[in-house]
C-alpha cells in the first residue's frame, strides 16, 4: 500500500513536471512568434516610410502637388503607387491605412 501512494506520487509529479515543460514550451512559441510579428511590422513599417520620402509624401494620406513642367494639381501615395504599378507598395500603403476613396486633383480615385 504504501509503495503504490509512492508511486502515485511519483506519476503525479512527472505529469505536473511535464505539463510544467509543456507550458514553458508554449510560452516560447508565442514569445518568438510575437517577435516575428514584431520584426514583419516594423519592416513593412520601413517600406512604407521608404516609398513616402522617396516620393515626396509626407503620410499615407498626405497629398503632395504633382511636380512637372505640364503638371498641375495633387495626388495622394496611392494614387502615385497605382500609377508606377507598384503591387507591393499599393499593398503596403493599404495596410498602412491608406484611404481607397481619397480623390486626386483630377476628381479620380486610386483603384
Amino acid at each position: 500500500r504504501l509503495r503504490q501512494l509512492e508511486l502515485e506520487r511519483q506519476r503525479a509529479a512527472e505529469e505536473e513536471e511535464c505539463r510544467a515543460r509543456e507550458e514553458a514550451e508554449r510560452r516560447r512559441q508565442q514569445e518568438e512568434e510575437g517577435a516575428r510579428r514584431r520584426a514583419e511590422e516594423a519592416r513593412r513599417r520601413r517600406l512604407v516610410e521608404e516609398f513616402l520620402s522617396t516620393n515626396g509624401f509626407a503620410g499615407v494620406n498626405e497629398r503632395k502637388k504633382k511636380s512637372g513642367t505640364f503638371s498641375s494639381g495633387f495626388t495622394y501615395p496611392l494614387h502615385a503607387a497605382v500609377k508606377a504599378k507598384d503591387a507591393q507598395a499599393v499593398e503596403l500603403l493599404l495596410w498602412a491605412g491608406a484611404e481607397k476613396e481619397l480623390k486626386d486633383s483630377a476628381k479620380l480615385t486610386p483603384l
